[in-house]
């Protein structure tokens, strides 16, 4: 009962503090190391190979395989390879234990919205919308982005349902319009007959059909037909090919466009452990855009490579949908000339051509010709799930030059069987640039102070492990302050220096940062922490809790800690998704997990509430959580009726359900009544799990649904 006292007192004060106070892939010189996947004829992976059985040319030369292992995706030894990839660990130094996770999936879905029609990316907002629903889990790590960036912010890895859903709100199509015509004509020149007519891959006939449509539409060339046809038809030959060279100009830069963004995404999931799916979602477009336009053929190996350094095996879908190649389609609002009909037999095969490059030179394979895809997402998600890992080590000083290598592997007399696997990659140092004798050099950067490096810290979109911190976010609805948002943090005192004799105090910079789903700033705090250190068979994680009011939105909070004495930094990046109770409708706070009564020595003993941060529990322990329910309806005699269930997920699935129980609000705060409960977790196998507390409202007949993931270890 004391628990539950402190807990609504908790929520009743809830005392705001000033801000002011409170790869399994990796390529190097030393060292080249890729993920191949070997399958059979039925498309299953072809498990007990061994090392000797592989065969691996570089440039058309044979190379030693130097290491090989079977990994199964999201194991702990797809995370050990990933933090030290074939490289010997340095032992003069003891490292510090990384902040534990349980490995997932990491899946990015990157929707080419610049070669999307408005029925594709219906489509693909389907297909994205039942993988969340159905094929999603709490260990996964989700991101969708797009070739124009029209997601912003929200273009990040997260395994926050919420966030995701609101990414998918953003996305509209923004096709662009690469057709010409000629002067004075309707006949539109696309980008696959504009390449045609460039590079002189068709006969004449095309190029009369268009110079004819141009001559049509001359009101001079009705007057006065017999002088003017000649100068005509070559002024109206020039347009034609003009106008093919712009759509291939800006066709080309659209394709750069569209290859930089997909390159600089899987850049960004370098530093992630293992394999990572990359589904590439577009209407297609040509390969190569002719001799005039930029050279996009060169910007297809920086994707590849960029696949490679980063472990992403890249799955490309054709979002068109099943499309007839062989015939014009009647709707089309092109004259239905027979010289053009018959050039655009092979367009729909052009358009494809740069898809099936991308999948099979980065390991993956093309879906296309099917109006449904989200069962084949499924499918390469299985497939995927096991592979082999090889590495071999340049033997040749000239192989450490920059170029890009390209690489093959094949399995020893089994012609049958397929082996995916990335094409190549750039490798070897940068030239150095030579500044000229009239430039002034460029300016010294400045030295790192503890505050600057925190501030990059908190700019990373990627967590920093230096010292291990987690961040745990809940939200409450208090009378004092409205929607607070408690942001807990654990730090870990293994990474914390307590000098030489491990009895010196420590000194802990934190400071975090509050950003709206746009990435503005919407709060902040800082604090320096003064720690005793931990006594003898005490715990020596260290907590902070800071509590920041907020309006309804989904924000991401980041925060940042600095050991003085070590120099070392961490940082941790949490969602949470904030509703708004203005529009009455049942709604749950966020789970509050693990709750201990702990003493505040700097409040002289006042007990205070320290939830879970870690979420991290003991097989053979019992979970505790509270919940509050906000809105709830009442009944002629004004009392509401709810009840609750509680379910333990595993992967989607429930293992651990408890009956239906009736919440007590007798003598409660009737805008927030509380509801816990304590579930055993003994009956379940260490991993990963989702609790899911489902409130229904008796009076008006609906139910509202929260979830916390947890681990038991």
């Amino acid at each position: 009962m004391k628990f539950v006292l402190i807990l609504l007192s908790l929520v009743a004060i809830c005392p705001l503090a000033n801000a002011q106070e409170t790869e399994v892939v990796r390529t190097n010189v030393e060292l080249v190391q890729t993920a191949i996947t070997v399958l059979d004829k039925n498309g299953k992976f072809v498990e007990g190979l061994q090392r000797e059985q592989f065969e691996l040319i570089v440039d058309g030369k044979p190379r030693p395989i130097s290491f090989f292992e079977r990994i199964a995706a999201g194991s702990a030894r797809e995370r050990e390879l990933a933090m030290t990839p074939g490289v010997p660990a340095d032992t003069t130094t003891k490292p510090v234990a990384p902040v534990a996770r349980v490995p997932g999936r990491t899946i990015l879905f990157f929707l080419d919205d610049l070669h999307l029609s408005p029925d594709s990316m219906v489509r693909t907002k389907m297909m994205l919308q039942r993988f969340l629903e159905r094929e999603m889990s709490s260990k996964d790590n989700i991101a969708i982005a797009t070739s124009s960036g029209q997601v912003g912010f929200l273009e990040q890895f997260t395994n926050n349902r919420a966030v995701l859903d609101e990414a998918m709100t953003r996305l509209i199509p923004r096709p662009y319009n690469t057709e010409g015509y000629s002067a004075g004509g309707t006949a539109k020149i696309t980008e696959y007959m504009a390449f045609q007519l460039n590079t002189g891959k068709s006969d004449t006939k095309l190029l009369n059909a268009y110079i004819e449509e141009c001559m049509k539409g001359s009101n001079m060339f009705r007057v006065a037909k017999a002088l003017t046809a000649p100068l005509l038809r070559q002024a109206c030959e020039t347009e034609v090919k003009n106008s093919s060279r712009a759509i291939l100009i800006q066709a080309g830069q659209v394709t750069q466009n569209t290859y930089n963004s997909l390159a600089s995404v899987m850049r960004s999931l370098m530093r992630a452990p293992g394999r990572k799916l990359a589904f590439f979602i577009s209407d297609g477009f040509l390969l190569d855009a002719g001799p005039n336009a930029p050279n996009v053929r060169d910007k297809l190996e920086y994707v590849i490579d960029a696949a490679q350094r980063a472990g992403v095996v890249v799955y490309t879908i054709h979002a068109e949908g099943l499309v007839n190649s062989t015939f014009q389609d009647p709707a089309s609002k092109r004259p239905m000339d027979e010289r053009v009909v018959l050039a655009s037999v092979g367009e729909l095969a052009a358009h494809q051509d740069a898809l099936n490059a991308i999948a099979s030179e980065t390991g993956g394979r093309a879906l296309r010709s099917t109006n449904f895809f989200d069962k084949w997402v499924g499918d390469v998600l299985d497939e995927t799930s096991n592979y082999y890992v090889v590495a071999w080590r340049p033997e040749k000083e000239e192989e450490k030059l920059p170029k890009f290598r390209n690489v093959k592997f094949a399995v020893a007399g089994h012609p049958e069987l397929t082996v995916r696997a990335p094409r190549g990659y750039f490798v070897g140092p940068a030239e150095p640039a030579t500044a000229k004798a009239s430039e002034k050099p460029a300016p010294a950067k400045a030295p790192k102070t503890p505050e600057s490096e925190i501030r990059d810290a908190l700019s990373d979109f990627y967590p920093i492990g230096g010292l291990p911190t987690m961040l745990s976010l809940t939200y409450l609805n208090t009378p004092a302050n409205g929607l607070v948002v408690t942001s807990s943090i654990e730090i870990s005192g293994a990474g914390v220096s307590y000098g030489d004799d491990g009895k010196q105090p420590a000194t802990i910079k934190l400071a975090g940062v509050v950003l709206n789903d746009k990435g503005k700033i919407a709060g902040s705090f800082k604090n320096q922490l003064n720690i005793d250190p931990p006594k003898s068979g005490g715990s020596d994680a260290i907590f902070y809790n800071h509590h920041t009011p907020l309006t309804p939105g989904i924000y991401q909070v980041r925060v940042a800690a600095r050991d003085d004495r070590s120099g070392r930094v961490g940082s941790a990046i949490q969602w949470i998704a904030i509703p708004d109770l203005t529009k009455s409708k049942l709604t749950l706070s966020s789970v509050l997990l693990g709750g201990q009564v702990l003493e505040d020595k700097s409040k002289e003993g006042t007990p205070h509430v320290q939830l879970s941060v870690d979420h991290s529990f003991p097989r053979m322990s019992q979970l505790g959580y509270w919940v509050f329910v906000y809105n709830a309806k009442r009944d002629a005699a004004g009392n509401p009726q709810l009840t609750v269930q509680t379910q333990v997920l595993r992967d989607g699935q429930p293992v651990l359900s408890s009956p239906q129980r009736r919440v007590n609000s007798a003598g409660q705060d009737a805008e927030r009544i509380p509801f816990g409960e304590e579930l055993a977790l003994k009956t379940l196998t260490p991993g990963k799990y989702d609790l899911k507390v489902i409130v229904t409202d008796g009076v008006a007949g609906t139910s509202a649904t929260q979830l916390a993931d947890f681990v038991v270890r």
